[in-house]
């Protein structure tokens, strides 16, 4: 009895000790944010949904374009608007190139391997340069061929199945990675396929949930998964397997075809003929080639999916912006055959409606946390050291200054009076992230995006499904409000343009089999 009362005194002196030195710590000007609570902070403020239109709310009421919050004593930093991002992300890149680290989704999951998501360091340098020199936009016309493929497979399945889109999308953008990474030519339904997507859910399914308690107190993670609340270490345990089979079944598969000469040219072809003889079975080695390439799939496949879902949705919504773009592809590429990568510097309609799909709603409406690595002044505010520096990508896209009337769907914002592409109009590259931590995949990302949409709208007309009854299926303009914010499951009907077009369809598909 007399330990525990003296274990009690002893904690309530440090606690009192704790609480001391927060009050007589040096008060420092922060940017602005709204008043938190004593020790707690802002951790009710801050929302667990739609949190970019909050920041965006908070960012005009403060008259701040980089605002505040802590939660925790874990400072928060929002970044408002491109000057902002543009001075911090890119003018101070030795200060905000590091990334957030979540004890859950690197850790316990088996994410770390995934570089893109690594600390700023040797590590994460080394594999950045040998993942652009495959995907910069020099590089990225080689993979052009395996895209339109995929692209083209794609379009029977619209024909066939047109309720299972959503699922038609994602195998494209699946099987077009798969194939450029590994040169693996997957169908619909295919194991391998369904392995790299189940992996990929898990981080969606980690970040989408919010903070974890291990990720506050990562002493945590050495509890055992028996332990009562420890349901987080059972769902690590369940999801490390099947990232750590996305990394490691695909890659030792094709150097087994290596071995037996019947690999076929692809990105991890390249890695590995870069490679001494010698040393291409070391395990270090191994180990940095499989982060390669079995990040590739998470480095825009995601991205992908969502803009072309996006895209479907707008069709629905504004059809008269569809039919704008349909006269294009028919002036330029006409009904006997089926859009070309080389059709593109003719078709500036296709890549307004598809960079207005980007600047909408993006996939990721609030970016990726950065990482402050050193105390920070931005106009005469403070931004400590440590703190989660995060680029609110749907204030900036939603400007009106930069994109009047932003919260239209308006794709002829991107063109002039001459119906070229304005050079005075950005484009929306926030959607892939901020400095040096920008997607290493968008050119392959974008790519892919151009070449589907034109095959969409050349083929079919995208509108308004009817039920059994024969009534119109109503769609909204409604987005899940989750990190990765994608359109809310709505029903689409894939209307085949002319006579003929069925016969166009399954002959480019037959032909790139």
């Amino acid at each position: 009895m007399k330990t525990l009362t003296l274990l009690g005194y002893f904690l309530a002196g440090l606690a009192v000790k704790w609480a001391v030195a927060l009050w007589n710590r040096p008060r420092r000007r922060y940017p602005p944010g709204p008043k938190g609570l004593p020790i707690l902070g802002n951790i009710f403020n801050v929302p667990l949904e739609n949190s970019w239109l909050v920041f965006t709310d908070w960012a005009r009421q403060y008259g701040s374009d980089v605002i505040h919050v802590e939660a925790l004593g874990k400072h928060i930093c929002v970044v408002n608007s491109a000057k902002a991002a543009k001075e911090l992300f890119h003018g101070r890149p030795h200060i905000y190139n590091d990334k957030e680290q979540s004890v859950m989704l690197l850790e316990l999951t088996g994410w770390r391997r995934a570089w893109v998501m690594r600390p700023y360091d040797d590590y994460w340098r080394e594999h950045r340069r040998l993942f652009h020199q495959h995907f910069r936009p020099m590089a990225v016309p080689q993979y052009h061929p395996k895209q339109t493929k995929a692209v083209r497979r794609l379009l029977p399945l619209l024909l066939d199945t047109p309720g299972d889109f959503y699922r038609h999308i994602r195998y494209m953008s699946g099987s077009s990675i798969l194939d450029v990474v590994y040169a693996l030519d997957v169908r619909p339904g295919d194991p391998r396929l369904k392995l790299v997507e189940k992996a990929a859910d898990t981080s969606n399914h980690i970040v989408n949930a919010g903070v974890y308690l291990v990720d506050i107190i990562p002493i945590l993670k050495h509890i055992p998964t028996w332990f009562p609340g420890a349901q987080f270490k059972r769902d690590a345990a369940r999801y490390k397997k099947w990232v750590d089979a996305m990394y490691e079944t695909p890659y030792n598969q094709f150097k087994d075809a290596m071995r037996e000469g019947k690999a076929q040219p692809c990105f991890t072809a390249a890695l590995l003929s870069q490679a001494d003889a010698d040393t291409t079975n070391t395990p270090e080695l191994d180990e940095i080639f499989m982060s390669l390439t079995g990040t590739a799939y998470v480095a825009g496949s995601d991205t992908t999916v969502i803009a072309l879902t996006t895209f479907l949705l707008a069709m629905v919504l504004h059809p008269e912006e569809q039919a704008f773009v349909q006269e294009e592809l028919d002036r330029v590429v006409g009904r006997d055959r089926l859009p070309e990568m080389a059709d593109r510097e003719s078709l500036p309609r296709v890549t307004a409606v598809m960079q207005e799909a980007l600047r909408w709603h993006s996939p990721l409406p609030l970016a990726t946390p950065h990482r402050a690595m050193t105390d920070d002044e931005y106009n005469g505010y403070h931004i400590p050291a440590g703190s989660i520096v995060m680029g609110n990508s749907w204030a900036i896209l939603h400007d009106e200054e930069t994109y009047p009337d932003s919260y239209s769907f308006n794709p002829t914002r991107f063109l002039s009076a001459a119906g070229t592409l304005r050079d005075d109009v950005p484009f929306p590259g926030e959607v892939f992230g901020y400095g040096r931590r920008i997607c290493p995949g968008r050119y392959f990302a974008v790519d892919t995006l151009f070449l589907a949409i034109a095959h969409i709208l050349a083929v079919f007309t995208v509108e308004r499904a009817v039920d059994q009854d024969g009534d119109i299926i109503e769609v909204k303009e409604d987005f899940t409000p989750q990190f990765l914010s994608l359109p809310k499951p709505f029903k689409a009907h894939f209307k085949p343009r002319f006579p003929g077009v069925e016969g166009l369809i399954r002959a480019a598909a037959l032909e790139d089999s």
